[in-house]
């Protein structure tokens, strides 16, 4: 399996995993997941404070002790979310910050994450002193390097030229919501949910900064609507009312066709093969899901083929 080179030799695989779901979840279920996952190559694990109320941090580091990996894989912390009844209200001080990550690293029984990463965004507080907080987490070897997620390119590109002329640790990985299937901010019921759009896809081709893309596969938007299911609720109101994705399924169901390649190999592969420095961010219920997905692993989506399940053309 390819993978992006960070800093400090952390890698992300070329799919990396999102425990997200898995915190909710016996530990059989689980690890017979994770065991999959790494068995096929993959190395990126991604959990946050926020996902299953702490569970995701505990079922990752129960797994991490019970197969003695640590030094073998990338984790990926998540922290200051903030609460979701006040989500305009910030969790970004830097007591707030350091808390979040010290008691991920307490549940999952390690000392430092790979990668820690801010969950949600304040525009209204100066980049600088996020970026110090930050900062001070590497330099206190609680983590090695730091990232961003749901922030706009603008704050990045912002934080980071400040981290450069103050010698700060820079933001060198994103995550952010990016696949086939579109949809808008306010749809997803959350308005500080950052989903890319055109000027930002811009700016992440032209930089490669490492960009870790959240519901690659549309939370199974498409599988559903091409096998004649309803979606389930938060997939039909993120992505049923826009006529492009419906066109959209129907040319990725022609490609499959031709290609012989699933659905949702398809959607995987097409995050990856867009021209972005990108890891498509993939939860799993099951291992079928994951062995389906990694089918992108077997081929690689041609710039017209990508051009065609975009444009039609």
């Amino acid at each position: 399996m390819k993978s992006i080179e960070l800093a400090h030799n952390i890698k992300l695989s070329e799919i990396s995993l999102g425990a997200g779901g898995l915190g909710w979840a016996d530990d059989e279920h689980c690890f017979s997941i994770m065991d999959l996952y790494v068995e096929l190559g993959g190395t990126t694990f991604d959990s946050a404070r926020i996902y299953a109320n702490g569970n995701c941090d505990v079922s990752l580091g129960k797994w991490l002790k019970s197969r003695n990996i640590r030094d073998k894989v990338t984790i990926v912390t998540k922290g200051s979310h903030p609460n979701p009844s006040s989500m305009f209200v910030s969790r970004l001080s830097r007591d707030e910050i350091e808390g979040d990550l010290d008691l991920s690293l307490k549940a999952m029984g390690t000392e430092y994450s790979d990668l820690h990463i801010l969950h949600r965004d304040d525009v209204k507080k100066p980049v600088e002193e996020i970026m110090d907080s930050l900062d001070a987490l590497v330099r206190a070897g609680k983590t090695k390097a730091v990232g961003v997620s749901n922030w706009a390119a603008s704050r990045i590109i912002q934080a980071n030229k400040y981290a450069e002329s103050a010698g700060k640790t820079p933001i060198v990985c994103s995550q952010a919501h990016f696949g086939l299937a579109l949809t808008t901010t306010p749809t997803t019921g959350d308005l500080t949910h950052v989903i890319l759009n055109e000027p930002d896809v811009s700016w992440y081709k032209e930089s490669q900064i490492a960009l870790m893309a959240f519901s690659p596969q549309a939370n199974g938007w498409f599988v559903a609507r091409a096998e004649g299911r309803e979606p389930k609720g938060g997939p039909r109101a993120k992505y049923d009312f826009l006529p492009e994705n419906h066109r959209r399924l129907e040319r990725l169901i022609k490609l499959s066709h031709e290609t012989g390649c699933s659905l949702s190999s398809i959607t995987t592969a097409y995050v990856r093969d867009s021209g972005l420095n990108a890891s498509p961010l993939c939860g799993y219920s099951s291992t079928e899901q994951l062995k389906d997905s990694f089918g992108a692993l077997k081929f690689k989506l041609t710039k017209e083929q990508v051009k065609f399940l975009e444009t039609g053309e």
